[in-house]
């Protein structure tokens, strides 16, 4: 009886076609790609057009919500500091048809204004998402950022 009940529960869980799920991972991989760009940039415009109109980003412990308040980030943030998002070990799972999430890590490195040198990372850490597909593609509708290591202060 269980094992009838298992295969069908089994076939009635949404299956996503190889070629679609090639896609959803092709679409939101550039999605964590151009959100280190973007950010690294201070493109701001860019950067908020990577979100749903309602996404969120959590960064810090603190949350902005909608492209407006994203935008606005970015733009704040743009100090004439530099900084770098080396972004590795993207895996990317499609839920169904339109929804994936996804987990990467990133390797940041920043400094202030008008400095070109670093002696270590900023941070360490991994991005989790959730993507939705929308009217204009897929897009970024959660990110929080986890901390893995932060940069070691010197005493």
């Amino acid at each position: 009886m269980i094992k009838r009940y298992l295969l069908l529960l089994a076939l009635a869980l949404p299956v996503v076609p190889a070629a679609q799920a090639q896609e959803v991972y092709r679409d939101c991989t550039n999605l964590v790609l151009d959100y280190a760009l973007y950010r690294d940039r201070f493109d701001a415009a860019g950067f908020a057009g990577l979100f749903t109109e309602d996404g969120s980003l959590t960064v810090g412990g603190q949350t902005w919500v909608g492209r407006e308040q994203i935008h606005g980030r970015i733009v704040a943030l743009n100090t004439g500091s530099s900084i770098r998002h080396l972004m590795s070990t993207v895996r990317i799972t499609p839920v169904d048809e339109t929804h994936a999430t996804g987990v990467s890590y990133a390797t940041i490195y920043s400094s202030p204004a008008g400095v070109n040198t670093v002696t270590g990372f900023t941070l360490m850490g991994e991005y989790h998402d959730e993507f939705v597909r929308t009217a204009e593609g897929w897009k970024i509708a959660k990110r929080v950022l986890h901390t893995v290591y932060n940069e070691v202060q010197p005493d």
